[in-house]
């Protein structure tokens, strides 16, 4: 029987266990009265089996080509290994290690600098950012997702890795290395300025650029105080619906947008509870307007914050419908339609009766996105490109957004 202890400020939490036929539970220790890890793993529970177990731990890890990138490169498979090996700095609060012992530092003193030289090396020669990173620093690159990105410390324009357990403050993002996918660190600096225009509560964000651009985004699963940075627990919607990675679009047997929706109106503390209902109608609507087909529920999360469940600050908002061999699908399903441009006034009426609002309150949310976008994008584009020279995606974007919104106006969301 394998086991790794998740701890929180070096307190016990419980065990996670692997049995000899790859079968996962997990247990809250006795004396743990904190946070549940999620909401499908309440500590009133206790103890609970694989399915769920895996829909919190293996949520923590990246996917895909950079999972298994990682994996390759430090001789490790499968959520086990991989929480035993970087399990230093997760999404959200906990530290999970295989040492009982463990005892919690955050010395800043211990900071190791990164060496950018070796990163731009790395992204001019597309290799794997992350790779490089753990050559650093192992322990430390253990981000949920599927694109090439590294937390580190952001302190008087350096980036340090922490030693000993201790938490980082920014996600570093590379450039997209994808057939077709070009100028994604300004595509979604773009979206995600332009979200915050919008109303969107979106966290604070920058572009580094040195020998390649790097999208700098500030943690909000983090805290600095009297100079030291301190983790937040979150969880994402499919962790707190305990569902797989694998099941995070509604396409793929994944959570609906109601799913999303009911879950906001059953489980956030009261006092939140109207401006989170409105923030993720807003998120939605902004979503389809932009071309973002990733805004699926493990881009959605909840942060548990002094003593109060709250919807957490959005992102990973992107135009990827701009992008000709990514998916033209969005994300859920409006009404039963789930291609972009086939969505209008009925689709959204319908999705209205599910959700439980009334008639034309969605679409009232939708043009009200819509021109709040159309009074901030230009003067947003102008920004960017006196800043960074001419950046021809912005044109791609601004294009996509005038053209989907031609489309629900036909279609009669006008």
């Amino acid at each position: 029987m394998n086991r790794l202890y998740a701890f929180f400020e070096g307190k016990l939490i419980g065990v996670l266990t692997q049995d000899e036929e790859n079968i996962y539970s997990f247990e809250y220790d006795q004396n743990w009265n904190g946070f549940d890890l999620s909401l499908a793993m309440p500590v009133s529970q206790k103890k609970f089996g694989n399915k769920i177990t895996l829909s919190f731990f293996e949520n923590l890890l990246p996917e895909g080509e950079v999972k298994k990138s990682i994996e390759l490169h430090q001789k490790i498979k499968g959520t086990f290994e991989f929480l035993d090996h970087f399990g230093h700095d997760l999404a959200g609060a906990i530290i999970v290690t295989d040492d009982l012992t463990y005892i919690h530092s955050i010395d800043p003193k211990d900071n190791l600098k990164v060496e950018m030289a070796k990163i731009y090396n790395v992204i001019e020669e597309k290799g794997s950012v992350v790779e490089a990173i753990s050559d650093m620093n192992p322990g430390y690159l253990s981000l949920a997702g599927a694109q090439d990105k590294f937390p580190a410390i952001y302190k008087e324009g350096h980036f340090y890795l922490p030693k000993k357990g201790g938490a980082t403050t920014h996600i570093i993002k590379t450039p997209i290395v994808r057939s077709g996918v070009t100028d994604s660190v300004f595509n979604e600096f773009f979206c995600m300025s332009l979200a915050k225009k919008v109303g969107l509560n979106v966290p604070n964000i920058f572009i580094l650029h040195g020998k390649s651009p790097l999208y700098v985004i500030e943690r909000y699963d983090r805290v600095e105080s009297d100079n030291l940075v301190l983790r937040i627990h979150q969880q994402d919607f499919c962790q707190a619906l305990g569902l797989g990675s694998n099941q995070k679009y509604e396409s793929k047997n994944g959570p609906s947008f109601k799913d999303c929706y009911d879950l906001l109106l059953n489980e956030i503390s009261p006092s939140e509870r109207f401006n989170s209902v409105t923030q993720i109608l807003d998120w939605l609507c902004f979503n389809i307007l932009i071309g973002n087909n990733d805004s699926h529920a493990k881009n959605i999360s909840i942060l548990f914050k002094e003593g109060k469940l709250i919807l957490a600050p959005f992102y990973d908002l992107l135009s990827t419908e701009i992008y000709p061999k990514l998916s033209k699908d969005f994300s859920f399903f409006i009404g039963d339609r789930k291609e972009g441009n086939k969505i209008g006034k009925n689709k959204f009426n319908q999705l209205e009766e599910d959700l439980g609002i009334k008639q034309n309150a969605l679409i009232d949310r939708m043009l009200n996105v819509q021109e709040k976008v159309l009074g901030h994008k230009k003067e947003l584009m102008d920004s960017i490109n006196e800043d960074f020279g001419n950046i021809k995606i912005l044109k791609r974007i601004d294009d996509f957004i005038l053209n989907r919104i031609k489309s629900l106006s036909k279609q009669g969301i006008k």
